[in-house]
């Protein structure tokens, strides 16, 4: 895939990153192709181990109102798609749940939270937040998932529930998940560039890393 130069309607006073060359991370905690992007992430990273490292949340379905067992066909067949492209653990008993609503914006808006009260853990919450709801099949949509997530990162749990359950915190996620389209973003998980003062679209959607580590490479990043 070649690089694709974002146009420069994006202006780059929006965009609070880093003025060094970064990575740019487009995902939803509650996006299977993002969770099954894990272990090719992590070799991204450490590929580029003094390159900033940005998140974006991106709302896959946002304000769904279908439940896991309304959606069950076609997420089990998505999630083995998922489990035998990159071997990640799927638990399946969550599809069985009657209660469970998708909606991915709470998990996104928690990973926000969390990276503000601690921005060194964001990506590390984020991932806990996938492997809670893919393979722990703990609830998306009880408040206390998030908070003892944040408990075991050394975060206060009331102080990461009033902000959590602040409007202004719902307002900001939603915030983010337009800075995800404006980035041109049409698929998770993605991946943007930003070398020499440019973005790049790296991945729109799931890639192997040795690909992608090729292509940031021949760009110049360090």
């Amino acid at each position: 895939m070649k690089f694709l130069y974002l146009i420069l309607f994006i202006f780059m006073s929006e965009l609070s990153f880093s003025q060094q060359d970064t990575l740019i991370y487009i995902g939803d905690p509650m996006c299977s192709w993002c969770y099954g992007f894990g272990p090719e992430l992590a070799k991204i990273k450490a590929a580029f181990p003094e390159t900033p490292f940005e998140m974006v949340m991106g709302g896959l379905r946002a304000g769904g109102t279908e439940t896991m067992v309304d959606l069950k066909d076609f997420l089990k067949d998505h999630w083995q798609e998922v489990q035998e492209a990159t071997g990640q653990p799927f638990n399946y008993a969550m599809l069985n749940q009657h209660e469970v609503v998708y909606d991915t914006e709470p998990s996104c808006r928690a990973v926000m939270v969390a990276g503000r009260l601690k921005p060194e853990i964001k990506y590390a919450y984020f991932k806990a937040v996938q492997e809670s709801f893919y393979f722990h099949n703990t609830l998306p949509n009880d408040d206390d998932t998030f908070v003892q997530l944040a408990v075991k990162f050394g975060i206060d749990g009331e102080t990461f529930h009033k902000l959590f359950k602040k409007q202004q915190s719902k307002l900001d996620v939603f915030s983010e998940f337009e800075l995800a389209q404006k980035l041109g973003v049409q698929g998770f998980p993605s991946l943007i560039a930003k070398i020499d003062g440019k973005l790049y679209m790296v991945t729109n959607g799931y890639q192997k890393a040795e690909r992608i580590i090729k292509l940031l490479e021949n760009r110049g990043l360090h």
